[in-house]
């Protein structure tokens, strides 16, 4: 499935997470129910994003918990035939994160003819998962070698369930992040998932980093859409539009509507 959409061209993209249930060889995987509920749920949700009107999606692999720094190659096998069942003939841009693995990600990527890719790319963390050190360099260099340079990459400086190890001021570590490591934009989280960055935060990164590409990552709703979407240049969304907010249940189509109309009223 070649896909000729860019995300880029579009204005402010929303973009919407299709959160997958756990993966085979993950703790939480239900094998009774096997890889095709998978596959069957990720098709609703992604169905119920484009019916909505969103403008990009990208595919995560929310709930194979505790998330793996390396992951096996049988998850990228089968993020790879997810992706494929469900985007089938019906496409927006999309992307791929593979919890905390983005070279998988790269090559879910390129096996799918995503976009981009989102993840922990740059600086040193410590948290629950233990400490995380990132190589951009072996990135870039790994994109190279499988001919993926047109895959936007993206990094979170704010990762769950961690902290930097960096203790200079988010914006400062935005600031040199977008002239050092050669990436193509910024995700900026609040301090757990559905919890929104605070807007002075936002400001201080977008006035850092001047034209580079920063994304709001968690918390957009359609109540603050709107402020979140005149400092930066996108967003992703996921819990505020499932249903009751509630962030393992499935996408509620009139959510993704009320929020796409906000955007437009908005903006």
């Amino acid at each position: 499935m070649n896909n000729t959409n860019d995300y880029s061209i579009i204005n402010k993209p929303v973009i919407g997470v299709v959160q997958l249930d756990a993966l085979p060889g993950t703790e939480l995987y239900n094998s009774h129910q096997g890889i095709y509920k998978i596959v069957e749920k990720a098709k609703a949700d992604y169905e119920a994003l484009l019916d909505g009107g969103i403008d990009a999606v990208i595919f995560c692999n929310e709930y194979d918990k505790p998330y793996s720094k390396h992951v096996d190659p049988h998850i990228v096998s089968v993020m790879t035939m997810i992706i494929n069942e469900v985007i089938q003939k019906k496409l927006v841009p999309f992307g791929v994160d593979i919890q905390w693995d983005p070279q998988a990600a790269l090559a879910v990527a390129l096996a799918t003819n995503a976009s981009f890719i989102r993840g922990i790319l740059v600086g040193v963390y410590c948290g629950d998962l233990g400490l995380y050190e990132t190589d951009i360099e072996a990135l870039l260099a790994y994109r190279r070698k499988i001919g993926a340079q047109r895959v936007k990459l993206f990094a979170n400086l704010v990762p769950e369930f961690s902290y930097s190890l960096d203790d200079r001021p988010l914006a400062l570590r935005a600031k040199t992040v977008s002239k050092s490591a050669l990436i193509d934009g910024i995700c900026v989280s609040g301090i757990m998932a559905g919890i929104n960055a605070e807007l002075d935060q936002l400001k201080e990164v977008k006035q850092a980093v001047g034209d580079f590409t920063v994304i709001a990552n968690t918390g957009v709703n359609v109540e603050n859409i709107g402020d979140i979407l005149n400092i930066v240049d996108g967003c992703f969304v996921a819990t505020s539009v499932k249903v009751e907010s509630v962030a393992d249940k499935k996408v509620d189509l009139q959510k993704v509507k009320n929020l796409m109309k906000a955007k437009r009223e908005k903006n």
